[in-house]
């Protein structure tokens, strides 16, 4: 229930509904005040929201800083968390990459260099519809064709969101009686709530923290004034995070 309840409301959390919902308010308020209120804090979301400058400064603040991969120690194991594929197109028969897809190519560049030995896939269907495609089966057979052995790929594909990635990793580990020290990866900006849900599912791992969206600050004119619509959704995955976190605590996830 949980999962779906999370699905469900995610678009409540958008900076874009905010947005559209305030514009609406301003539009069918009779009082000529409160169309003027509500006309103003959906100007002054929009200009916010789509500040490349203020969008850049939240994730510096909120990402965990991003690994370099030539000074990583080696370790045994690399646990990579699901959100690479945004959907299986069996027109074509092959995945669809979002923009998580660094999460992938990273453990196998790590796995290439002698820097793990194997690579986890945790990661089932995060989708309410088309549950059949789990993402750790399908980016098994991906990496395969990228060299990387089969009998170093493990993975669990239940999981459908980072409690259970946490959750179900755990338990495939123990069954196996897996000793060795393990390497997350995952996103710069997703990497808080999953330390906590590892840690909380009694895992000890290494952050390998990828796909950051802060980047170096540039102080440009061009650069923190004029507005971007991709922040729109740059923003939506911010918020997301915060609100997981938030979630996650109450549930007693982390």
């Amino acid at each position: 229930m949980f999962f779906v309840l999370s699905k469900v409301f995610s678009a409540f959390f958008s900076p874009l509904t905010w947005i559209l919902l305030s514009f609406t308010m301003a539009f069918i308020r009779k009082e000529r005040q409160q169309k003027k209120r509500w006309m103003i804090a959906a100007f002054a979301m929009l200009i916010f929201f789509t500040n490349p400058f203020m969008r850049q400064v939240a994730f510096k603040i909120w990402e965990v800083p991003v690994a370099k991969p030539g000074k990583t120690k080696k370790h045994d194991m690399a646990i990579v968390l699901g959100g690479a594929m945004r959907y299986y197109n069996s027109d074509i028969s092959r995945p669809v990459y979002g923009p998580a897809v660094e999460r992938l190519i990273q453990s196998v560049i790590l796995y290439r260099n002698g820097k793990v030995n194997k690579i986890f896939l945790s990661g089932g269907s995060g989708l309410l519809f088309m549950k059949q495609f789990k993402e750790s089966e399908i980016l098994s057979k991906e990496i395969q064709d990228l060299c990387v052995d089969e009998k170093d790929i493990w993975m669990e594909n239940e999981s459908r969101n980072t409690y259970e990635n946490a959750v179900y990793t755990s338990k495939t580990l123990r069954e196996k009686n897996y000793k060795g020290n393990l390497l997350l990866i995952t996103s710069a900006h997703h990497m808080r709530r999953s330390l906590a849900c590892f840690e909380k599912a009694g895992l000890k791992v290494t952050p390998f923290a990828v796909d950051s969206y802060a980047g170096k600050i540039i102080w440009r004119p061009e650069r923190m004034l004029i507005p971007d619509a991709e922040n729109l959704w740059t923003w939506d995955m911010l918020i997301h995070e915060w609100i997981g976190c938030i979630a996650y605590k109450l549930k007693g996830y982390i």
